[in-house]
């Protein structure tokens, strides 16, 4: 009885907002590592440790045409956030990867990929 008195004034843990935004870029296998390894260390992002790992250590396993996607829980500016990643291998050691998440979390990306493009 009492766990179910504490439960019903236990603060419940803020939902990210929902999936709506997306931005993708064709990569050099090589820049993919480096480029999520940034995103890791964005100020704004908090994101689980190794996921940069995780993701770089599939890619030699997928093949041409194959994709596979990712589902990320975090912080963006200290709120819930939930960022997916995609990954579609185009051609060899060239993955086209798009990011879905809120609107404000694509921005943030979309600026680090253009800045990558630059």
């Amino acid at each position: 009885m009492l766990h179910f008195l504490i439960s019903l004034f236990k603060p419940k843990p803020a939902e990210a907002p929902p999936i709506s935004s997306e931005t993708s870029m064709n990569f050099d296998g090589a820049e993919v590592a480096p480029f999520l390894n940034r995103l890791a260390e964005n100020p704004r992002f908090t994101l689980p440790r190794g996921f940069a790992a995780a993701i770089t250590q599939a890619l030699p396993d997928l093949a041409i045409d194959e994709t596979r996607r990712w589902r990320i829980d975090g912080d963006f500016d200290g709120g819930a956030m939930r960022l997916e990643i995609q990954i579609f291998m185009d051609d060899i050691d060239a993955p086209d990867i798009s990011f879905f998440s809120s609107a404000e979390v694509v921005a943030e990306i979309d600026m680090a990929l253009r800045q990558l493009d630059g």
